[in-house]
């Protein structure tokens, strides 16, 4: 695969997935039963196999507090660290929970609700047991804010009626930067304040760089479930299924490539925190992008050239 992985993380996400589950085991029945739905969906539950926080096309999830544990200063301690962690999973549950909804893979919208309230809670909480600087906690309802906004922007922005734009997909960006805040938890235990404006320019670009891929592979399935993404309008996507697998195949290596761009802005970043183990996972995520679009390309051109030239004039 490529990836080194420090054993330290390796255990340390075991043992946060563990604990997760455990906070799943002791809900109420009902509630436990939509949590282990939502777990088994994204591959965190008991049985899952490998283990997601590992998939370098995903966020860093727990990595990033890791690597900023183990780059700034002295390392905190055992007990703060797992709470972080464990925050920074809970947090993530607590917005899976909601984004499956809105993008229309989970119809249960008050298991949805309950669901992320459990988790944020949980997130919160956990938090709250170590850290005490305001400043901590203005930016973290700053963030949240600026996620609730950019989902229902998002959500009414996907409907074809609306403009969606280069400057809007900027702003939708902001549903992914709660992924600082386990960062901001770290360096304010460390007393190291300062360089926050640092890990929130370093998320910006991690999770532009998803975004990218993501909406890059998905354009076909959002087109067919009416969700004209940025990316699918980029592509074409109002003429039509047709005309949009064409454009992709002329887009694919410019998409992917402004993808790696923002990798690269991030590594830039990263090493003004000291983050030595950014560049090898940002490394691995660039060839595990390389190896999805090779294999992307190839369905695309073999589907367009299925079309034919009855094709060119795509379907409506």
């Amino acid at each position: 695969m490529g990836e080194r992985i420090d054993s330290y993380q390796l255990v340390a996400g075991e043992l946060t997935i563990e604990r997760v589950n455990a906070l799943v085991a002791g809900l109420p029945d009902l509630v436990k039963r939509h949590a282990e739905d939502l777990m088994s969906r994204h591959r965190y539950g008991g049985d899952a196999g490998p283990s997601p926080h590992l998939n370098v096309l995903g966020h860093p999830l727990l990595q990033l507090p890791i690597w900023i544990d183990m780059a700034v200063d002295e390392r905190l301690d055992e007990d703060a660290m797992s709470d972080i962690l464990e925050s920074s999973l809970c947090g993530y549950l607590s917005v899976r929970a909601e984004d499956d909804y809105f993008d229309g893979d989970w119809d249960q919208p008050k298991a949805a609700m309950m669901l992320s309230a459990v988790f944020r809670a949980r997130h919160h909480s956990l938090l709250a047991r170590h850290i005490s600087d305001d400043r901590f906690w203005d930016r973290l309802e700053e963030v949240w804010r600026g996620y609730a906004d950019a989902m229902l922007r998002e959500s009414e922005l996907n409907d074809a009626s609306f403009e969606y734009g280069r400057d809007d997909f900027e702003h939708v960006l902001l549903r992914s930067q709660p992924l600082e805040l386990p960062v901001n938890a770290v360096l304010s235990l460390k007393g190291r304040w300062e360089l926050t404006p640092l890990s929130s320019e370093l998320v910006r670009h991690l999770t532009k760089a998803t975004q990218l891929f993501d909406d890059f592979v998905d354009a076909p399935n959002d087109l067919t479930s009416g969700n004209y993404t940025w990316m699918v309008r980029r592509l074409g996507g109002r003429d039509g299924d047709r005309p949009m697998r064409r454009r992709m195949v002329e887009s694919c290596d410019q998409v992917f490539a402004e993808a790696a761009d923002e990798l690269d802005q991030a590594v830039l970043v990263g090493a003004d925190l000291g983050l030595t183990d950014l560049p090898i996972w940002v490394s691995s995520r660039k060839a595990a992008m390389t190896r999805a679009s090779q294999r992307l390309y190839q369905a695309l051109f073999d589907k367009v050239g299925s079309f034919g030239p009855s094709g060119a004039s795509g379907d409506a």
